[in-house]
């Protein structure tokens, strides 16, 4: 594994490249849901917020779709930190 310093998130674990796969629709639409607040506030949502985007009741959704994302080579999450996702 190599390491990155970020000065938002600290020290970022970079694991080997995996590949993308392919998403469902919904997953898409998290993904984008996420890509687009992280572009327009320059910092990532809180489960909290991607929750109320998605119109979900439970933050147990979210965290499904994050993990997901961060499977499949999509998105990344710093270590313990509170909105550390990236895009990738």
């Amino acid at each position: 594994m190599k390491a990155s310093y970020d000065k938002r998130l600290g020290w970022i674990m970079k694991k080997k490249k995996i590949d993308k796969q392919g998403l469902t629709p919904r997953q898409m639409e998290v993904y984008n849901l996420i890509k687009d607040y992280i572009n327009a506030n320059n910092f990532a949502p809180s489960y909290e917020e991607i929750k109320q985007l998605m119109g979900s009741r439970s933050k147990a959704h979210v965290h499904a779709f994050v993990h997901q994302l961060i499977r499949r080579g999509w998105i990344g999450r710093g270590n313990g930190r509170n909105r550390s996702i990236y895009i990738l």
